[in-house]
């Protein structure tokens, strides 16, 4: 194999999210130092993962906002996108406005969110103690859907935030009237990208572009935006604490993300 694609959280990344597990970094460092590909497939928006990239070298493109976006940081340069028209953010924002959720929008350049709550909260605090090359860049503006529009941005996922299952449940059953892909990242999150979308789509375009060879790609993940990428990569590895949907299509099961799981996968089968 020559290719890793990894999921971030759950997976890469130790429990909370905010570092990298210790022997995923290890391992992770020594794939690339081989001449092997090391891929960042995650739901976050790329800009605000620039510590992560940096701190692992990554050169490979990244997928993010759960395949809607492919960009090579070598370049600074977009080579996929798949943005949600103004008409459709409009009414996807009209809609969870009216269960009375917390929302972010992820766009090429930032992420837009009415209130300093939820991930923005995170990002502004965390934001204090980041140099400069790797703070997000965040907007804080009633006016979501008219401040994204105005600057000619292109929208690519909508971020919806809740701890009530219930609202959860009945956020997704009312998108699913609408031309939308949605999807968990987590327990408490629901992604938004336009229909089709999802990790697997940015994993293919790196294969038919010619960045790697699905034929030699182990994917990694935990979770349901998972899913696509791992069907889709020759070997497809789920995370001990998957959910049972992730770990029912996977080809192996590694061990749990916080004891480094995909590091220790990877070693046992370099032997």
């Amino acid at each position: 194999m020559e290719t890793v694609v990894t999921d971030m959280d759950g997976t890469l990344l130790a429990k909370g999210g905010a570092v990298i597990q210790p022997l995923n970094k290890e391992v992770l460092l020594d794939w690339q130092k081989q001449g092997k590909k090391l891929v960042l497939a995650t739901g976050r928006l790329d800009l605000a993962i620039m510590p992560f990239i940096h701190e692992l070298g990554i050169t490979m493109p990244v997928i993010s906002c759960n395949g809607a976006l492919v960009r090579d940081f070598g370049k600074n340069e977009i080579l996929m996108k798949s943005d949600i028209s103004y008409d459709l953010l409009g009414q996807v924002i009209e809609l969870v406005r009216g269960f009375g959720v917390d929302y972010h929008v992820y766009t090429t350049e930032r992420i837009v969110g009415p209130t300093v709550t939820g991930k923005i909260a995170g990002f502004v605090e965390a934001n204090k103690t980041l140099p400069e090359n790797e703070q997000v860049p965040l907007t804080v503006t009633a006016d979501v859907v008219g401040e994204i529009e105005r600057s000619g941005e292109f929208a690519l996922k909508v971020l919806v935030l809740s701890d009530d299952p219930e609202k959860r449940v009945a956020v997704r059953e009312a998108l699913a009237e609408l031309p939308l892909s949605v999807m968990a990242s987590g327990t408490t999150l629901i992604d938004i990208m336009n229909v089709g979308i999802d990790k697997s789509h940015g994993l293919a375009y790196l294969d038919e572009a010619g960045w790697l060879d699905l034929e030699t790609t182990i994917a990694f993940g935990d979770n349901e935006n998972d899913i696509g990428m791992i069907e889709l990569a020759k070997m497809g590895v789920a995370m001990e604490n998957s959910i049972p949907e992730t770990l029912a299509i996977a080809d192996y099961v590694a061990g749990h993300h916080d004891i480094g799981g995909l590091g220790q996968f990877l070693l046992d089968f370099e032997k």
